[in-house]
């Protein structure tokens, strides 16, 4: 089966940690089904917005001349090219990833764009419930399916020493600080307050352009991850956190309730607060944990790389099916 791979966001010379779960899924993917070939086409709008009127052509000029059975768009924006008059009938998938569908990201004319492509692609896949609401909207073929995690990659570390026992906290910003959406000034404030109210210094670290095996490092080292988004599809930090079992505080973003779930040592709250962040954070050292860990609640939603690869392969077959 031939797929070609249409997105913005991919590693690269420049970015090379860029889109790396779009990657990380096309490689699960190879891996768990030989049988499948990947070409992928990188619209680098990152740096060259011209490059999507590029694409609006180069893309449907590529689908008349190969032969492919599956074009898989990741991203609305990237789907710009299924709006041609002369739009190839290849059968279509479309994985929509947050900013290209809710409205919270303020991305207006991406939203307005992707609801277009939503009418002429043959199926899609989402990240979490309010996301395949909207979506059903203009495309009733649609299927929750969340970006897995490599749980060979990320994993725990041989002990960690329980919070109420740290003196000093290290505490995880999960993106650049420059990204609007994840809200550092809400995450700063948090850390502030908390250090005064409960006199636990804390050491801030920011994951952004580090190598996947140091951000697993991270993970395995620090005490908490605190995710202050503002809106989120289906944060892959959080996920890849919870594969080594570190403690995450969050705003109730994208599909964070459901991953935390009967989690122990995960909570989130609807508050956009630096004090209900704060006090859940103490609450996270001083309460008995309970529930099961982040790492074996991943496993059973189906999130780890091999389980995620073979619902994304059987929609690959349902499509055929249909579209044939």
């Amino acid at each position: 089966m031939k797929v070609l791979v249409v997105t913005n966001m991919y590693p690269n010379k420049k970015l090379p940690y860029y889109g790396i779960f779009v990657k990380e899924q096309q490689q699960a993917l190879s891996k768990n089904h030989p049988d499948l070939d990947f070409e992928v086409y990188y619209i680098d709008g990152f740096h060259h917005k011209t490059a999507y009127l590029k694409s609006f052509y180069e893309i449907n000029n590529i689908l008349s001349n190969k032969k492919f059975d599956i074009v898989h768009i990741h991203y609305g924006l990237s789907g710009l090219f299924m709006l041609s008059p002369l739009a190839s009938k290849t059968p279509s998938l479309l994985t929509l990833h947050g900013g290209d569908i809710l409205a919270e990201q303020g991305k207006t004319i991406q939203i307005a764009i992707t609801k277009k492509v939503l009418k002429h692609v043959n199926a899609v896949i989402t990240l979490n419930r309010t996301m395949d609401q909207i979506a059903q909207i203009y495309n009733p073929n649609t299927t929750i399916i969340p970006c897995s995690v490599n749980t060979d990659l990320f994993t725990p570390p041989c002990s960690r020493i329980p919070l109420s026992e740290k003196k000093e906290w290290t505490i995880i910003f999960p993106s650049a600080k420059k990204r609007m959406v994840k809200n550092y000034p809400l995450f700063s404030k948090t850390l502030k307050q908390f250090s005064a109210q409960y006199g636990i210094p804390c050491h801030e670290v920011e994951l952004n352009n580090i190598s996947r095996q140091e951000t697993a490092r991270l993970y395995q080292q620090a005490d908490l991850m605190l995710l202050t988004s503002i809106s989120e599809g289906s944060p892959q930090v959080v996920k890849e956190a919870m594969a080594a079992n570190l403690p995450i505080v969050s705003t109730q973003v994208g599909d964070v309730e459901e991953l935390f779930r009967g989690t122990k040592l995960c909570a989130c709250t609807t508050e956009h607060t630096a004090s209900a962040l704060s006090n859940l954070m103490y609450k996270m050292a001083s309460k008995k944990a309970e529930g099961i860990s982040g790492r074996e609640k991943l496993f059973r939603m189906g999130l780890d790389d091999h389980s995620t690869a073979n619902k994304i392969y059987n929609v690959y077959n349902r499509l055929l099916d249909t579209t044939i």
